[in-house]
């Protein structure tokens, strides 16, 4: 499809009133219920049926259950440095046993001590849909979500992005050792076991300094994060309009609070997969705004699940369809809604873009300079008819 086809250019203005007009949307801010009511509005425009903002409780921040974590875990080396008998070292290994679950746990979008300790806020999800014009016999869950992330050193330059998942298992790795230490410790009386902990909280300071620093920065104006999936979406429903599946009903979930650990995306589920179905698909386009086409093969922060075989089925046939797009594979460096989905065993598929590592372009991701001109219209392009292909396969199954 080419570049200057209407779908596209209607995607990119829906990109530009998002990152621009509205601006960084920040998960349960004023500005995210804004694109939220954009979104619904064109909807009703689209002549969607059934249009509505579904409402629900989300969290504001991704960091401060690591933060919460981390600073509890840091607690029981204290009180093990300060008071160094048994009793305050078994403590220290209970701070740290219960960090390292509550980390790991909500990194795969479970609730756990972490979540009950915090505070939550109102947010909403924008959804409609697309009636089939014969016999049902399919259900789509189109998605993309409509917050953006805050801006963070961690994600400034290729070298962080390479230290990120070295972070991210180093500081479970941090939890789970200091348990076993202190517990040891407790149990044999070994008191220079606080020697370990020590180094180990050396590294966990520095993970809640980090994550302190990330919940002041700005919220990034999220043009190819995650506008443009929210833009392809719109120019999808535009040409489903003009030529409609017949036996598939397509939805459209425009959610919040994916960039705080999918609150959205669970809000959905919860509300319809009794309805839509175990046999719907899930199609969520996230960050296809620049380089190639891809789809994941695992989604996930540290527990990588694999998605699911009717998914990947699908678009394998699509990736064939369209040879010419030289459609990609790889697993997800950190998470998408999808990965909600399918840890429930539903079939989902993430679509994103990757420009080529060495790239100049390649470094926007969770930062200000997630910019329209940043945005490549054939990545737009791209993104419609691969996902037009999987539409059609579906339809035809």
């Amino acid at each position: 499809m080419p570049a200057t086809d209407p779908y596209t250019q209607q995607a990119l203005e829906h990109i530009r009133y998002l990152s621009e007009t509205i601006g960084g949307r920040g998960s349960c801010t004023p500005a995210e219920r804004r694109a939220a009511e954009y979104a619904a509005e064109q909807m009703r425009f689209l002549g969607l049926a059934d249009v509505r903002l579904e409402t629900f409780r989300g969290a504001t921040s991704t960091y401060r259950p690591y933060a919460l974590a981390f600073g509890v875990a840091l607690l029981g080396a204290l009180l093990a440095w300060v008071v160094p008998v048994r009793g305050t070292m078994a403590i220290a290994a209970l701070l740290s046993a219960l960090s390292a679950w509550g980390m790991l746990v909500e990194s795969d979008f479970t609730a756990s001590w972490l979540r009950w300790l915090l505070p939550k806020a109102s947010s909403q999800n924008a959804v409609g849909v697309i009636p089939a014009t014969a016999e049902v016999r399919n259900h789509v869950v189109l998605s993309a979500h409509l917050d953006t992330h805050r801006t963070p050193i961690f994600y400034s330059s290729p070298t962080w992005h390479k230290l990120f998942g070295f972070l991210v298992t180093g500081a479970l790795l941090s939890l789970v050792i200091g348990a076993v230490a202190y517990g040891l410790g407790a149990l044999f009386g070994w008191h220079w076991v606080r020697w370990i902990g020590l180094v180990l909280a050396a590294m966990q300071a520095f993970l809640l300094a980090l994550c302190i620093h990330a919940d002041v920065t700005p919220f990034s104006p999220g043009a190819n994060d995650d506008a443009s999936g929210v833009g392809v979406i719109l120019g999808l429903t535009e040409r489903l309009r003009e030529e409609p599946l017949a036996h598939t009903d397509v939805w459209l979930a425009l959610t919040d609070c994916e960039e705080t650990m999918a609150y959205g995306m669970v809000s959905f589920l919860d509300a319809h997969t009794a309805e839509l179905g175990e046999g719907a698909v899930y199609i969520i386009l996230d960050e296809v705004g620049l380089g190639r086409i891809m789809f994941l093969t695992a989604d996930g922060l540290l527990v990588k699940r694999k998605t699911h075989p009717r998914a990947l089925e699908l678009a394998r046939s699509g990736a064939t369809s369209l040879p010419e797009l030289k459609v990609g594979e790889h697993v997800g460096i950190a998470y998408t809604d999808a990965a909600v989905a399918t840890k429930r065993g539903l079939i989902a598929l993430t679509v994103d873009a990757l420009p080529p590592p060495d790239a100049e372009d390649a470094m926007h991701w969770h930062q200000m300079s997630d910019t329209l001109d940043h945005v490549d219209l054939q990545s737009l392009a791209d993104a419609h008819a691969f996902t037009w292909q999987v539409l059609q396969a579906i339809d035809r199954s």
